[in-house]
């Protein structure tokens, strides 16, 4: 469902620790903030891809199922990339708890944001939920759509993909070594024929105990999380190598091309010769 941007009308008479600013879910156009936005903004893509410029020229790419959020005031620009339809939700939030409340959740800043494969799905019902909520003109109003604030960002924080180290309280630090060792490796060897029995056998563990222990910790599977590192190096390849064709670069990641563009377009939301096309659009324009 696609929400056109909403200014909430209702200011609260009184101090709120959140408060809904705008919202929205649309195909995104070119936006040009060197003042920035007055509140907190939380982005999400929908489908498709983007980029967002900040000072200094820094890019940043928002892939499909990743989310962003930039602080109030913080000078930007977005817009999608070349023929694209890009699907971005947002949100603006302010009130007495917004810094807080990013703090607590442990959520970056100005960084794309992985997400897991049903987050949409889930911040979508919930997006809905809040801009449906905002049309509404009843007493109380604003206490509500306070309390579904929270809980949205709180969604947020349970959907993203954890890429630092894991916090297995529960497990001995052996275990924790152990799935630091087989991260090591499979960013250190993602072009090689990888099985995950290997993996498992090689830190000391039967494939079943490794794969529960790698899920609890960064919140995907060994395989797919092998997937990821090896589509982010296509990215950087498409990018920085033009002379390897799309062909050369699935056979470099050991994987059959036609499987390999599928995969990548499930990612990104693009082939990779739309986002190689895409990136030095971008730069020609620099």
């Amino acid at each position: 469902m696609l929400m056109p941007f909403r200014l909430f009308p209702n200011p609260s008479s009184y101090p709120l620790p959140l408060a809904l600013y705008s919202c929205g879910l649309h195909e995104q156009n070119y936006q040009y903030r060197p003042m920035g936005y007055p509140t907190l903004q939380c982005f999400i893509n929908f489908g498709g891809y983007g980029t967002f410029r900040f000072p200094n020229d820094r890019e940043l790419v928002l892939a499909p199922n990743h989310a962003l959020l930039l602080p109030a005031k913080a000078a930007h620009e977005y817009y999608p990339g070349p023929d694209e339809t890009w699907h971005l939700g947002f949100i603006g939030i302010h009130g007495t708890s917004v810094e807080p409340m990013i703090k607590g959740f442990d959520l970056p800043f100005m960084t794309s944001i992985p997400l897991n494969p049903a987050a949409l799905d889930v911040l979508n019902h919930k997006l809905t939920t809040i801009w449906q909520a905002s049309i509404a003109d009843s007493p109380g109003i604003q206490g509500q759509l306070s309390v579904q604030l929270y809980e949205f960002m709180l969604l947020l924080s349970e959907q993203v993909i954890s890429h630092k180290s894991p916090i297995l309280p529960n497990q001995p630090k052996a275990s924790q070594d152990a799935l630091q060792q087989a991260v090591q490796f499979m960013k250190q060897h993602y072009d090689e024929n990888l099985h995950i029995s290997n993996i498992a056998h090689a830190v000391g563990y039967s494939v079943q105990h490794f794969q529960r222990l790698f899920r609890e910790a960064y919140g995907v599977s060994p395989h797919a999380y092998l997937q990821r590192v090896r589509l982010e190096q296509a990215a950087a390849w498409l990018e920085s190598h033009p002379e390897y064709s799309v062909q050369e670069i699935s056979h470099r990641l050991g994987m059959e091309t036609s499987y390999f563009i599928r995969i990548f377009k499930k990612k990104y939301g693009v082939t990779p010769r739309s986002y190689r096309n895409a990136y030095a659009y971008r730069h020609q324009l620099q």
